[in-house]
């Protein structure tokens, strides 16, 4: 799907479109350990605005991690011991929105 612009006209200065310089990040969290990975991404944001960024884009699953190939000590039909463990580990790295971890637009 492509996204076509429609052409517009502007009176006023006002209303006329802004430009904004956005950066994104790729970047790979630290997988189990939310406070290292929140500290991580305030370190990128820095700088990214050192570089001129207003808007910083990180992955969707940036805080918390994401588990590709973990299983979670689960395959069919067999559970190891560290099960439940490796996922609470998962599960306790994930945050609440709204909550405590997020930033508000004053703290940034």
């Amino acid at each position: 799907m492509a996204s076509v612009p429609i052409p517009t006209t502007v009176k006023d200065e006002a209303t006329a479109p802004t430009t904004i310089r956005a950066t994104v990040v790729q970047a790979a969290s630290v997988f189990y350990d939310t406070p290292a990975t929140l500290d991580k991404a305030e370190r990128l944001v820095a700088e990214a605005a050192s570089n001129g960024a207003q808007l910083v884009v990180f992955p969707e699953a940036f805080i918390g991690g994401y588990p590709r190939g973990s299983i979670f000590g689960a395959t069919i039909g067999h559970f190891t011991p560290t099960a439940g463990e490796q996922f609470r580990k998962y599960y306790d790295s994930a945050i609440d929105v709204p909550g405590a971890y997020l930033l508000t637009q004053q703290q940034c």
